[in-house]
């Protein structure tokens, strides 16, 4: 059965990422998962986390929130997993079930932390609440004057609840969550502006994106790019620091900027300052907005090599998923904020929607992301890919961008 395994992330209120939800959905024939069958992909879900893919390179080491349906609990699957690595949540589905608060508090006294997904209060959950840590809330199926009761209410029953505000896609909807008195948050709110009012740019993300002009240009001047790279101390350093991590492992040491230039060559150079260029366009943004940007950019450039592009057209996939949320990151709308960035007329055409193979590529790479199953299977048909290389080349782009964070 082929499932689709993702991660969304969990911030707090400074907007860092304390955990993250594994999802995962599958597909019957195909195209379609009205089928789905939620105790079959949990326990396939499990099967990946735990034999091939591991609870730690899937979120980083952080806790894992994972569902489960009633019957699983009753059959006490979630003791498969470390208590002290996952959170349980509850599926709404299983809150009337018969001696579910049984099951649940059983689950509590092994240790295991427990989250109440989707909930709407009834007094006969209290018992349930008893043994929660966690009060997920969707933000979708409330008002502004219950979602803003949800904490005080709940948590009169038992003190010391954690209130989840999930399905969080605005800035405004955050705000309105942490005035609410929530502790967590779980949405795309952090991949999406959050404001259009144009910006000017200090002078070090102007220096960046000369930096990026200058590298992009069709002749390549090593010698130029070597020159501005020296006026900047932090700049030096960090390329001869990348230069020699261990992630290239050369024996001898490389001492010059010239020499590093050199030795990435053309589309490794441009691929790093790619990256340098993101993280200093994201300074004031969450440290989550450049993770996943970066294991977009891996992802499309790893379908791009399943999809055998030449290898000169590597970049244009990364920079695709590098800057698909650029809005996000400029503060801008994203035709404005793409007309800063010196790349080709058809990754900017992509990055404005424009139907290409580069846009196919990132659509297809951010419906994994999603699992929006049924626009990941069409555009999996359309690009001619097969499942298992897919999942490969996400777990691989998990990686290669979790070491490079460390770098």
């Amino acid at each position: 059965m082929d499932v689709v395994v993702a991660r969304q992330p969990i911030f707090n209120r400074p907007e860092k990422v304390k955990a993250y939800e594994l999802l995962f959905r599958k597909s019957v024939n195909s195209i379609s998962y009205d089928a789905f069958d939620g105790e079959n992909s949990t326990i396939e879900l499990l099967k990946s986390s735990l034999s091939v893919i591991g609870l730690d390179i899937l979120t980083n080491g952080l806790p894992a929130f994972i569902n489960f349906t009633g019957r699983l609990l009753r059959d006490d699957v979630p003791s498969l997993l470390p208590p002290d690595r996952v959170v349980i949540e509850v599926l709404e589905t299983s809150y009337d079930d018969a001696g579910i608060s049984d099951v649940v508090k059983d689950l509590k006294k092994k240790g295991y932390k427990i989250a109440l997904d989707d909930f709407l209060y009834k007094t006969e959950y209290d018992n349930l609440i008893e043994s929660a840590d966690y009060i997920k809330v969707d933000f979708l199926q409330l008002n502004d004057d219950e979602k803003k009761e949800y904490p005080k209410k709940i948590g009169s029953v038992k003190n010391n609840l954690i209130f989840l505000a999930e399905k969080i896609e605005t800035y405004d909807d955050f705000l309105l969550a942490k005035e609410s008195g929530y502790s967590l948050f779980q949405g795309y709110f952090f991949s999406k502006p959050s404001s259009v009012v144009r910006k000017s740019f200090p002078v070090r993300k102007q220096f960046i994106l000369n930096l990026l002009d200058e590298a992009y240009r069709e002749d390549w001047r090593p010698a130029v790019l070597e020159d501005m790279i020296k006026k900047d101390l932090s700049l030096s350093l960090r390329l001869l620091k990348f230069m020699n991590s261990v992630y290239f492992g050369f024996r001898n040491k490389i001492n010059s900027i010239k020499q590093a230039i050199v030795l990435l060559g053309k589309n490794e150079f441009l691929k790093w300052l790619s990256l340098i260029a993101l993280g200093e366009l994201a300074d004031d943004k969450p440290e989550e907005l450049v993770t996943l940007s970066i294991l977009r950019a891996k992802m499309c450039e790893n379908i791009a090599q399943i999809l055998n592009r030449k290898k000169d057209d590597l970049p244009n996939f990364f920079l695709t998923g590098l800057f698909s949320s650029i809005d996000a990151l400029l503060d801008r709308p994203k035709d404005e904020a793409i007309s800063e960035l010196p790349i080709n007329s058809y990754v900017k055409d992509a990055l404005l929607g424009v139907e290409n193979i580069y846009f196919d590529v990132c659509e297809f790479v951010v419906s994994y992301e999603k699992t929006e199953v049924d626009k990941f299977y069409k555009l999996l048909e359309k690009l001619n890919l097969k499942f298992d290389d897919v999942i490969k080349a996400y777990l691989e782009a998990i990686n290669w961008s979790s070491q490079l964070m460390t770098l």
